[in-house]
């Protein structure tokens, strides 16, 4: 095993750490049973999760039985795809049918749905093996996963920081080898939040291309459900499974279905990338040089850079995101809000009892103000010849758990690059780009206009293709 400063390759570990691609071509020739696949990563969590608290229920018995019926489908050459047989880790928000789905809230602790999530089926039809339910921060309202009900949930890197959140259960668990993929959701960087402080991969579609019924709402207006792994190609393994319109999600669009895989290896010499000068402002040293290299390696795979401000004239977009979501999270939650004696954390009843209260014609105004910035974001690269976006994920590698910035801010000040695209809309994938000065990943994303997901995947692989921090393991 060959250890550097900033953790293990993960080519010389173990079978817990393969890629999905990696895994699924084993499978395919025969040389790795989802058997040993599954229980290799039930062991790992096994040995890790007292120390990460990535999943809050493993599901052991039904992931064997499952893994045992992807054996029997690769043994008679009737695999279902290249998931059959992946073990998948579900954010716990996420309906999971006869499985507690509790919402990272003490109020559903008992919470079994009846039916899975359309993402979750999905999953399964493609012979996907559920491993378990991993840890959310409360009602995935808040970007620490320091979850009140259920612990809080530790990063791989350095166990005494957040993995970020909301689905840092997701990005803890693929850090450390305990799942090869997962579901993730994000409003204001839940997804891509957590996969710059874990050194994985994350992406948020398209709005509407991934259907979120049965999944707990947080904002209708910002919700998106995606995929989380250790790779781009990977990414658009999931994203293939996971893309299509669903009449059970009211906000579901209908897109014709693409395999996100394809060209995905073309490269991207010939693009425009623009840098947004504004994200730069507050980035620490580490993160501004990793993301100054990153830079540098995109222009030797033939991009061109510049540089666009796509939210001049724009005010304050970050507290019309915080309007948003306090106005449709009380709308969604004001029962067990409500409840005596209290069942949800003190700290999101205070980021949404505003709520409670708001002006209605506040309301509109953030809403028509959202509308307007997707507009201006969608016509900044039109105008301009621009295929893509490219900023730090986050203006700071993974903080102290016990020293949350932003405890009482939504969205966090750290999701300042973010959340920006939830308002977009656009496609929007974070990848490791390097680490800091105290060995903390650092990370890259890329967002493109709205249904060129495949584009932003393409641009990510390719990052990956001249890169190998996406590689790395952490020393746990």
């Amino acid at each position: 095993m060959v250890v550097t400063s900033t953790g293990t390759d993960v080519s010389t570990t173990d079978t817990a750490y393969l890629s999905i691609a990696e895994a699924s071509t084993q499978i395919e020739a025969g040389t790795l049973s989802p058997v040993d696949l599954v229980g290799a990563v039930l062991d790992r969590i096994a040995a890790t999760d007292h120390l990460t608290n990535s999943y809050v229920l493993v599901t052991r018995e039904a992931a064997l039985a499952a893994a045992e019926a992807a054996a029997a489908r690769a043994r008679a050459g009737q695999r279902l795809g290249p998931l059959d047989g992946i073990p998948i880790g579900v954010k716990d928000i996420i309906d999971t049918e006869g499985v507690v789905t509790t919402n990272g809230t003490g109020a559903y602790r008992f919470r079994v749905p009846a039916r899975d999530a359309t993402s979750v089926a999905l999953l399964r039809a493609a012979g996907a093996v559920v491993i378990g339910k991993t840890n959310t921060h409360e009602l995935a309202y808040g970007g620490t996963t320091n979850n009140v009900h259920y612990g809080a949930t530790h990063n791989p890197w350095k166990l005494d920081r957040v993995p970020g959140g909301s689905s840092g259960g997701s990005g803890s668990a693929l850090a450390a080898g305990q799942a090869l993929g997962a579901l993730g959701t994000d409003t204001g960087g839940s997804i891509r939040g957590p996969a710059s402080f874990c050194g994985i991969t994350g992406i948020k579609p398209t709005w509407g291309l991934v259907s979120r019924a049965g999944v707990s709402p947080l904002s209708h207006t910002l919700d998106h459900v995606g995929p989380m792994t250790r790779s781009a190609l990977d990414a658009a393994l999931m994203l293939n499974v996971l893309q299509g319109y669903d009449p059970g999600d009211v906000d579901s669009q209908e897109h014709d279905r693409e395999d996100y895989t394809d060209g995905i290896h073309d490269g991207i010499a010939g693009l425009t990338l623009a840098v947004i000068p504004s994200l730069l402002r507050y980035c620490t040293p580490g993160v501004r040089a990793a993301f100054d290299a990153s830079l540098a390696t995109l222009a030797s795979l033939g991009v061109r850079l510049t540089e666009v401000e796509p939210t001049l004239g724009v005010d304050n977009p970050r507290a019309l995101t915080t309007g948003i979501v306090q106005v449709e999270s009380f709308d969604y939650h004001q029962d067990i809000f409500h409840d005596d004696p209290p069942t949800m954390g003190a700290v999101v009843r205070s980021r949404m009892s505003p709520g409670a209260t708001a002006l209605a014609y506040r309301y509109s105004r953030a809403l028509d103000a959202r509308k307007a910035l997707e507009y201006q974001f969608d016509r900044t690269l039109k105008e301009n010849g621009i295929d893509a976006y490219v900023v730090p994920t986050t203006p700071h590698p993974a903080f102290p758990i016990d020293a949350d910035p932003d405890r009482d801010e939504t969205p966090p000040m750290w999701m300042g690059h973010t959340y920006l695209f939830n308002i977009s809309r656009q496609p929007a994938v974070s990848v490791p780009n390097g680490f800091d000065e105290d060995g903390l990943p650092t990370s890259l994303m890329i967002a493109t206009a709205k249904w060129r997901d495949a584009l932003a995947l393409r641009i990510a692989h390719a990052f990956q293709q001249a890169t190998d921090f996406h590689t790395r393991r952490p020393p746990l």
